[in-house]
């Protein structure tokens, strides 16, 4: 039995490198490099055909254990290549990982700035009215509407209630609300302890952080 190495899925050399053959104008362009999954692929590829050329270690013949040998020695070197490229690809996601990360702070940052401000934009608009409003007021006592050359000021009556102190509030007019959530420590101690919960389990989980 003869193996022969498989082709690598993906070219070792550094991406954008021309290749044996590259014409000039190809070679202005910069070649996509194997994704992150390919690479993965050409690794798990690789381990399999170092495990298969294995077999033949144990082969009567010695021929067959020499070629095996060699070829073994071969997939290493490729896989050695693999491996780098392939950490080197994760390192680089990672590094995109971080930018993407940055960004989303920066935008929330800047969305809580904005929304300060529109709150700020509010809080003087609602003061500009009242201003305003007084003002017609004292000019023009009891009257319900003004006319102006381009808005209008209309105002309606209503009753509103005016808490002065909640406790004194009788139990009668008060409104209880009840929030019911899982208690998560404790259902979990209990798991733990042997005890188990109906409706609940555990999910033993892993958490990956980037530094």
């Amino acid at each position: 039995m003869t193996l022969t190495p498989a082709k690598p899925t993906a070219s070792a050399s550094a991406p954008g490198t021309p290749g044996p053959g590259t014409s000039s104008a190809s070679a202005g362009k910069v070649a996509r490099g194997p994704s992150l999954y390919e690479l993965g692929i050409q690794a798990q590829d690789i381990a399999g055909e170092i495990a298969l050329a294995a077999t033949l270690l144990e082969s009567e013949d010695e021929d067959e254990r020499n070629s095996a040998i060699a070829l073994i020695e071969s997939y290493l070197d490729v896989q050695e290549q693999t491996n780098k490229a392939l950490l080197t690809k994760a390192d680089n996601v990672c590094y995109y990982i971080d930018a993407l990360i940055g960004q989303a702070d920066f935008r929330k940052q800047q969305a809580q700035r904005l929304a300060d401000l529109a709150d700020s934009d509010y809080r003087k608009a609602e003061t500009l009215k009242k201003t305003l409003v007084y003002v017609m007021e004292r000019l023009h006592p009891g009257q319900a509407k003004f006319s102006l050359p381009t808005h209008e000021l209309r105002s309606r009556e209503s009753d509103a209630v005016v808490i002065d102190d909640e406790t004194a509030i009788p139990e009668d007019y008060l409104t209880v609300r009840r929030v019911v959530s899982p208690n998560k420590t404790a259902i979990k101690q209990a798991i733990k302890q042997g005890t188990p919960v109906p409706g609940c389990s555990i999910e033993h989980r892993r958490s990956w952080s980037i530094k």
